[in-house]
């Protein structure tokens, strides 16, 4: 990002001016209740009313007024079929463009060497083909990424993280043994003879 969009690292006392440009990145937005969180911020996370146009005063201080700057993005990262959480509100949806980062997407962009890529790879096709679930239970980089910097065993990874995370994928389903199999020998690259 930091290439693409030409931004800076933050220096403390650093004084800026409105054409720079700041990020605010918050993780897995979709866990918390965006709209308290925001306050009365919340109307001026909308595009068309950054800045002073969009001030808001707050019940603290009725003589000022809070605005979201137009050179600040807001950038929030979420799992979208993670059960835990609600979906996001239309009215928050509104507010955010949404792009999708697929599972290949999160290799490429985390620079998985082949071979990990190519276990990702089987074990996601497997997903769709053998588990019969949607691309959007595909498994990202982040969980391969200590295999590819050989901090964890193959084994480990599949009987410590994704073993267990499958096993939530089809709970209480009348095959999941069969499926958890199938999905067992593609991450490995074994055949079930």
């Amino acid at each position: 990002m930091k290439e693409k969009f030409g931004l800076e690292d933050y220096i403390v006392g650093e004084v800026k001016n409105d054409k720079d440009k700041f990020v605010f990145i918050i993780d897995e937005i979709n866990r918390g209740e965006i709209s308290k969180i925001f306050g009365e911020l919340f109307f001026s996370i909308d595009p068309d009313y950054r800045g002073i146009k969009g001030a808001v005063s707050t019940p603290y201080n009725s003589e000022e007024k809070l605005y979201i700057p137009e050179n600040v993005y807001i950038i929030g990262t979420m799992n979208d079929i993670d059960r835990s959480v609600e979906t996001f509100d239309f009215a928050m949806r509104r507010r955010f463009t949404f792009v999708e980062i697929t599972a290949d997407n999160s290799a490429q962009n985390m620079g998985l060497n082949e071979e990990t890529k190519e276990i990702m790879h089987r074990l996601n096709n497997a997903i769709v083909d053998e588990g019969h679930l949607t691309q959007d239970y595909q498994i990202g980089a982040s969980y391969f990424k200590n295999l590819d910097e050989g901090t964890l065993s193959i084994k480990n990874l599949w009987d410590y993280k994704l073993k267990p995370l499958l096993n939530d994928y089809f709970r209480g389903e009348r095959l999941a043994n069969d499926k958890m199999r199938a999905l067992e020998n593609a991450y490995f690259g074994t055949s079930e003879d």
